[in-house]
């Protein structure tokens, strides 16, 4: 965030969230099929991934996709859930998880696979450089240089996801979807500063 009096601007990245992450793991440890979405990203980046321990199609696939807004649009319209639902207590997102209950059983079952994953996944990260948020503010003074002027106030919501895909998917106009392939290659600084120039 660069401050500047009661007007800034702000880009956040989120890295290693831990349902979205866990999340994607539980959808590819189990191969579920989700219906095609806009905000549904190509397969987990991991080269092996753990047996399945029910038959394909026993998850419903539009459960995961329900659970999978619930995390990354909570704002997007989707069908209220029925009254006097009973929160899934025995998982890590309780509310999310509720109107879900096949989803529900193999969550609660799997996570903590998922949960030791996304902690290696973690630790493994930390070792590796890759830009940060210092290089979002240097990239703002580029571009302010660039225009002869401040940018407008703005913020933005990157959410970074362990996936083999390299399109970035924008929930709404201050929120993205980004893969980290993405994030931590020379294509990020070429989109961010693009990002920048439109809306700053």
């Amino acid at each position: 965030m660069e401050p500047r009096g009661p007007l800034s601007w702000r880009i956040g990245i989120r890295r290693w969230d831990h349902l979205v992450d866990c999340a994607l793991w539980i959808r590819a440890s189990e191969c579920i099929e989700v219906p095609a979405h806009r905000l549904v990203p190509g397969p987990l980046d991991l080269d092996e991934l753990p047996a399945p321990t029910r038959p394909l199609g026993t998850v419903p696939g539009a459960e995961w996709l329900g659970w999978w807004l619930s995390l990354v649009d909570p704002a997007g319209r989707r069908p209220r859930p029925r009254a006097g639902l009973e929160p899934a207590d025995d998982t890590p997102d309780p509310l999310g998880l509720a109107p879900w209950p096949a989803l529900r059983r193999v969550v609660a079952e799997r996570w903590p696979e998922a949960r030791d994953w996304h902690l290696a996944r973690q630790g493994d990260s930390l070792t590796r450089p890759a830009p940060g948020n210092s290089a979002a503010t240097g990239l703002v003074r580029q571009v302010e240089r660039s225009l002869g002027r401040s940018v407008r106030p703005f913020s933005v919501e990157i959410t970074l996801l362990p996936v083999r895909d390299e399109v970035i998917r924008r929930v709404d106009h201050e929120r993205y979807l980004v893969p980290e392939r993405v994030h931590d290659s020379p294509r990020w600084s070429v989109w961010l500063r693009d990002l920048v120039l439109r809306i700053g």
